[in-house]
């Protein structure tokens, strides 16, 4: 697995991983004991520095894994990110522990065959069992641990649908979406040749001015891996799939035009553009409904955690982070 998938998986990882068990002590000003030692609390409920501890050794890997570990010591709005970085994530645990609250008030369960089954889509990310494995120790993160973070995770999902399974969109509501945002649904279909240095791209991109064959000259020196295959040829694709200067360059040529050299973090590209459309609204209605109900769902159980938590007794400490 490349670093960059990596760094994709860890993300998503560490966005559910700050649920935690549970714990309980009085609360201490100066703690010795992190079992006993008080975060914060939810209705009573205890999160103790243990807990936090486990998750912010979590979320700190996964942060070094792409910065360098002088980050911790920056300042920004004032505060040190380390400071920062621990206040947001003893905020997430918090809203975590709120939903789990509601979950369970809610008789919502997760049985051991789904978790099974959600475990089993991590591993295929990892298309090996041992990479799977590889990848929790470098976490620092037993697998029961791992398991048991998912079943809160499938909690949390189904309460959500729950609360939001009566969300729809009107057809009025998608027409006027599509109207008020047809740049959006602009595409263009376009090849291109990628080169790691300015002068190699430069001389490429005088034989494709000469008239040589733009596919042929991008299958035998593009360093796009799948130039091989396919000649170049990217299809199809709207605002927002492509990295910036790319896009922009492609969505400004017309059918037929060849770009200059665009630089981006992969190297130099010569963009030919071979047809520039828009998706009619009956071409993309299923598409855009399925978008904007997740989108509105979102919103709706947004205002609904906002509500679970003005309504919880919560107490955060601060100073036995």
């Amino acid at each position: 697995m490349n670093h960059k998938k990596l760094l994709g998986v860890t993300a998503v990882i560490v966005a559910f991983m700050v649920f935690a068990a549970s714990g309980c002590g009085m609360v201490k000003v100066k703690p010795q004991d992190a079992d006993k030692t008080i975060v914060a609390t939810v209705d009573g409920d205890n999160i103790t520095k243990a807990e936090f501890d486990k998750i912010f050794e979590i979320f700190k890997t996964q942060v070094e894994l792409n910065q360098d570990p002088s980050i911790w010591d920056k300042e920004y709005e004032g505060k040190k990110y380390i400071d920062l970085a621990k206040e947001q994530v003893l905020d997430q645990m918090i809203g975590d522990r709120v939903q789990l609250r509601k979950a369970n008030e809610l008789g919502i369960t997760v049985s051991d065959e789904e978790v099974n089954a959600e475990v089993d889509k991590w591993k295929k990310l990892f298309n090996s069992d041992e990479k799977y494995i590889e990848f929790l120790t470098t976490l620092k993160m037993e697998e029961a641990y791992f398991k048991d973070n998912l079943k809160k995770d499938l909690m949390i999902n189904k309460m959500k649908e729950k609360l939001t399974q009566s969300v729809e969109i009107t057809d009025t509501e998608l027409a006027d979406y599509y109207n008020s945002h047809m740049n959006l649904f602009y595409k263009v279909k376009a090849s291109h040749i990628l080169l790691d240095t300015e002068e190699e791209a430069k001389k490429i991109l005088e034989r494709v001015k000469a008239g040589e064959d733009f596919n042929a000259l991008a299958k035998e020196f593009s360093t796009d891996p799948s130039a091989k295959e396919n000649s170049g040829s990217l299809g199809y694709f709207r605002h927002g799939e492509m990295v910036e200067p790319f896009e922009q360059a492609a969505f400004a040529l017309k059918p037929g035009e060849v770009s200059d050299l665009v630089k981006s973090d992969y190297g130099y590209h010569i963009i030919k553009v071979e047809d520039k459309t828009i998706d009619k609204f009956e071409d993309v209605k299923d598409e855009l409904k399925n978008t904007l109900i997740t989108d509105k769902k979102n919103q709706n159980y947004s205002t609904s955690l906002e509500e679970m938590k003005s309504k919880a007794k919560i107490e955060k400490f601060p100073k036995n982070l």
